[in-house]
């Protein structure tokens, strides 16, 4: 019986398939249950690997079938069985101690002294007990994602025949993988060198401050830090933006260490498009601290400035520390009232009152410039003319290009004064004023959205 005979494979096999019939029957046949038996698979696999070899480098014809040593024959009844050496013992094999040993060699960071560490393990000598503690090994490293850089990895997974797709993985898992353990070994304190040099940091500030991002995101969420680097209104952009860019737009890959509540906090104090609770927290923390300052230079201006300054002088100088803060509170319910008003038809509950918002609005501005009150009129007039307008470029202009230009939404604006002059030329007087314009633009573009909205529902009925 040939050694391709006995593994159970054609003489043409390659070297891949001879290693996977070899390990399929090492599972039947144990060097410490059947010695014998393992002597003849063993030589037979390592003539199946020869032959093999030699084929490939042109050393034998294709159809040769290699002679076999008597001693590696399957006995017969009437042939007896040959004496055979005893195979050498292997030492035990603790998954967990050497999962440990090859994680806390592979942080090193040195792929060429792990691939010779590995070689060197004569416990993994035996197909068999490599391929069981090459499973072991991808659970824990799932499990526990060890900080090690990615040629670490590839070494580890190419020495357990791992690397390729037939061995099983979840290629989407596996990519996952190599991403969190090189974001936990360069997120190291000793490894920060690597993660500056692949993000392009370059001047020491921009250094410091990498370090000091990555400090506080791995300590854990109090509110008077929180507050006090809130501070600084640049600062949520600031981390942000480096999350993003070290985890490639990927936060939820960020290693353990990382605590999630500051990650979720300052990535969304950072947002601009929707009105978040840690933009309100830390614009309401700001808002306090200029009026806490302004009632702390009060009676030290007033002190300084005595008999030059008036007090109510002083109170309006005091006022203008105010202003910031009042206009990001107007932007805020600006911004409330905006995403209230875009939100889906299906996600409130007073849909009534939300539709008939800008009709209210325009009748309002409208009267109360027929009362010569033209000023408060746009007041309530140009919000509901930018609400009607943005809800229905939010909604429907996306299909056309041209409706999402920028130029086209300033001559729009443009086109208001010019329209104004058109309708008052030659009239003596202002026969329509620039409240009731934007007031009839307002609810063209409202009647405009409502019928696309009843086409849309007679289509989807």
């Amino acid at each position: 019986m040939s050694p391709f005979e006995l593994l159970g494979l054609a003489a043409d096999a390659d070297e891949r398939a001879i290693k996977r019939a070899y390990a399929q029957r090492l599972r039947a046949t144990r060097p410490e249950d059947d010695p014998q038996g393992f002597q003849r698979l063993h030589a037979a696999y390592q003539a199946a690997l020869q032959h093999c070899r030699a084929c490939m480098t042109g050393e034998l014809a294709a159809s040769f079938n290699p002679p076999m040593d008597r001693s590696v024959l399957v006995p017969t009844r009437s042939e007896p069985l040959p004496a055979a050496p005893e195979p050498p013992t292997l030492p035990h094999v603790n998954p967990d101690a050497f999962c440990t040993a090859a994680f806390e060699l592979a942080a090193a960071g040195d792929a060429p002294a792990l691939q010779a560490w590995l070689a060197g393990r004569p416990e993994l000598w035996s197909l068999q007990r490599k391929a069981h503690t090459g499973h072991a090994l991808m659970e824990k490293l799932y499990r526990q994602v060890p900080p090690m850089p990615a040629d670490c990895l590839a070494t580890l997974l190419r020495f357990f025949d791992l690397d390729h797709a037939l061995a099983g993985h979840d290629p989407l898992a596996l990519l996952q993988l190599e991403r969190r353990t090189r974001l936990a070994w360069q997120l190291e304190v000793a490894d920060r060198e690597v993660l500056a040099a692949r993000l392009a940091i370059r001047s020491s500030s921009q250094r410091r401050r990498a370090h000091w991002i990555v400090r506080l995101l791995m300590r854990p969420f109090r509110w008077p830090r929180v507050l006090f680097v809130g501070m600084n209104s640049a600062n949520a952009g600031l981390i942000a933006d480096f999350v993003d860019g070290v985890s490639d737009n990927h936060p939820e890959d960020l290693p353990a260490a990382i605590n999630r509540r500051q990650l979720a906090f300052w990535r969304a104090a950072a947002e601009r498009d929707r009105v978040t609770r840690p933009r309100l927290i830390l614009g309401g923390a700001r808002s306090a601290a200029m009026l806490l300052l302004g009632m702390l230079l009060a009676p030290l201006l007033s002190q300084w400035f005595s008999g030059r300054m008036s007090f109510q002088t002083m109170l309006i100088a005091i006022g203008m520390l105010m202003i910031p803060s009042a206009l990001w509170a107007l932007w805020m319910a600006w911004s409330l009232l905006v995403s209230w008003y875009l939100r889906p038809e299906c996600m409130t509950a007073r849909r009534s009152v939300r539709a008939y918002l800008v009709p209210a609005l325009c009748a309002g501005g409208v009267v109360l410039g027929a009362e010569g009150l033209d000023g408060f009129g746009l007041v309530l007039i140009a919000p509901a003319f930018w609400l009607a307008v943005r809800r229905y470029w939010y909604r429907h202009a996306s299909r056309h290009a041209l409706l999402r230009s920028g130029h086209v939404r300033l001559m729009s604006l443009l086109a208001i004064p010019v329209l104004h002059g058109v309708l008052n030329a030659g009239r003596g007087g202002e026969l329509v004023s620039f409240g009731e314009i934007i007031a009839a633009l307002a609810m063209l573009a409202w009647t405009a959205d409502l019928r696309k909205q009843r086409q849309r529902s007679a289509e989807a009925g």
